[in-house]
C-alpha cells in the first residue's frame, strides 16, 4: 500500500486517505492530465512540492536564517561590519565549538559551523555571516562543509547583485540595507513593514498572493499565508508582471527570513517559519505557468536556506490531491515530513502540526486576521485599465 496523504493518520492506502478526509476515494487523472503526458505532471510537481518543502519549493519553505550578534553573542567578537573582510576566525583562534554551543549551535554542529565560519571567513553578524545563519547553510547542504561554503559564496554575490537592498526599499519601510545586501541596523530587532512605495510595486501589490501575518507563531516564528489556489498566474505572464512579482516575492521572504532571524537570537536556538498555503481555486490549467513558480523556487531553495518548519496545505482541491499522490514516492522524506495536506476540514491539522489556531488565520480561511494580510490576490486586468 502507498503511504498516506495525510500526516498524523494511520498507514493507508492512497483511496482510503482520502475517502478519510473527503468523503471518497481518489479520483482517476482527469483526461487532460492523460493527453498531455503523465511524466510532464509528475515532473512539474515533483519540483512544485519540491519548493513547497524546503519552501522546499512552493509547499515548504523553511524560516529563521540568521541569528545571532550583540549582547546575546557571548562568544568571539565577530565584529559589527558588513562585510567579510580582514584575517579570518581560524587565523585568530577565535571559534571554538563551545563558542557556537553557546550562540545556540546544537552540540553535533558545532564544531562543522565554526570550521565553516573559517572557510567563509565570517568576521561579523553580517552578512548573514552569525553561528545561526551559517547553522542554515551547514544543515541545507547536509553538513558538507564546501558545499555550504560555496552555497554561502554565491548568496551573497546574488544578493548584492539582485540586489536586496532595492527590493526590501521598494516594497518596504523601517529597515535599511547596504549595497551587498547586508543589514544596516542589529540583526536582533526587525522592524521592517510591506509598504509599496516604487509605481511598479505598488502595481504587483494589488496582485500579491503571499504575506506575512502580523500575529507571529508562540515561539515568535513567521506565519506566511500563500493563496496559491487563486493566484493569477496567467495575468502575470499575459501583463508582463513576472519579474515584478518574483521582486515581490524575494522581499517577502527576506521578511520572513529577518524575522525568523530576530527572534532566533533572542531564543539562542533556530526558530522557523509556518507556511499556510491555501490551494483553493487551483486548477490543472495552472501548470502551464509552473515556469514562473521554478524561478521562485530556485531562488528560495539556492539563496534562503532552511527558512521553513512545515508546510500545511488546506482547502486541497482534487486536482493538488490527485497531483501529489503521483510526485510523493519522489519526493525526499525530508521534505516529506514538511508538507501536510488537508482539504475543508483543516482545524485539527492546522493545530497539530503548526501550533497554530484556526482564529489566527485571514478571515477567507475562517480566522480573524485581516486578507490583506495575506495579499488580495486580485486578477490581473487587462493594460488598458490602468491606462
Amino acid at each position: 500500500q502507498p503511504p498516506s496523504l495525510f500526516h498524523g493518520l494511520r498507514p493507508m492506502s492512497t483511496a482510503a486517505a482520502c475517502r478519510a478526509r473527503y468523503g471518497q476515494p481518489l479520483p482517476a487523472p482527469p483526461r487532460s492530465a492523460r493527453r498531455f503526458g503523465l511524466w510532464r505532471q509528475r515532473a512539474r510537481m515533483r519540483w512544485l512540492l519540491g519548493a513547497l518543502g524546503s519552501v522546499p519549493a512552493l509547499l515548504c519553505f523553511t524560516t529563521s536564517p540568521l541569528g545571532l550578534a550583540g549582547p546575546m553573542w557571548e562568544g568571539p567578537d565577530f565584529g559589527s561590519g558588513g562585510g567579510l573582510g580582514g584575517p579570518s576566525l581560524s587565523e585568530e583562534g577565535n571559534c571554538t565549538a563551545a563558542h557556537m554551543v553557546a550562540a545556540g549551535v546544537p552540540a553535533e554542529s558545532a564544531e562543522g559551523v565554526c570550521s565553516l565560519a573559517s572557510t567563509v571567513g565570517a568576521r561579523g553578524t553580517e552578512p548573514l555571516a552569525d553561528p545561526l545563519s551559517l547553522l542554515r547553510f551547514f544543515e541545507h547542504r547536509s553538513g558538507d562543509i564546501d558545499a555550504a561554503a560555496e552555497m554561502y559564496r554565491e548568496t551573497m554575490s546574488w544578493r548584492a547583485s539582485y540586489p536586496v537592498q532595492a527590493a526590501m526599499a521598494a516594497y518596504g519601510v523601517g529597515e535599511d540595507y547596504h549595497p551587498d545586501g547586508s543589514r544596516v541596523s542589529h540583526a536582533e530587532h526587525w522592524s521592517w513593514q510591506w509598504s509599496p512605495s516604487t509605481p511598479e510595486a505598488q502595481r504587483a501589490a494589488q496582485h500579491r498572493f503571499f504575506g506575512r501575518l502580523t500575529q507571529p507563531a508562540d515561539d515568535g516564528g513567521p506565519v506566511l499565508v500563500w493563496r496559491v489556489g487563486i493566484a493569477d498566474y496567467g495575468g502575470f505572464v499575459r501583463e508582463g508582471l513576472v519579474e515584478e512579482m518574483i521582486r515581490a516575492f524575494v522581499a517577502h521572504f527576506e521578511d520572513a527570513l529577518q524575522t525568523g532571524r530576530a527572534a532566533s537570537l533572542k531564543a539562542r536556538r533556530l526558530v522557523r517559519a509556518r507556511v499556510i498555503a491555501d490551494a483553493y481555486g487551483f486548477g490543472l490549467e495552472n501548470l502551464q505557468y509552473l515556469g514562473v513558480l521554478r524561478r521562485i523556487v530556485s531562488l528560495v531553495e539556492d539563496h534562503f536556506p532552511e527558512i521553513t518548519m512545515s508546510v500545511i496545505v488546506v482547502r486541497a482541491p482534487w486536482s493538488v490531491v490527485t497531483l501529489y499522490s503521483i510526485v510523493r514516492p519522489w519526493l525526499t522524506k525530508h521534505v516529506q515530513e514538511k508538507v501536510y495536506i488537508f482539504g475543508e476540514d483543516f482545524e485539527n491539522g492546522l493545530r497539530e502540526h503548526s501550533g497554530l489556531k484556526l482564529s489566527a488565520m485571514p478571515r477567507c480561511l475562517g480566522g480573524e486576521a485581516s486578507d490583506g494580510e495575506a495579499g488580495l490576490a486580485l486578477q490581473v486586468p487587462l493594460a488598458v485599465a490602468y491606462a
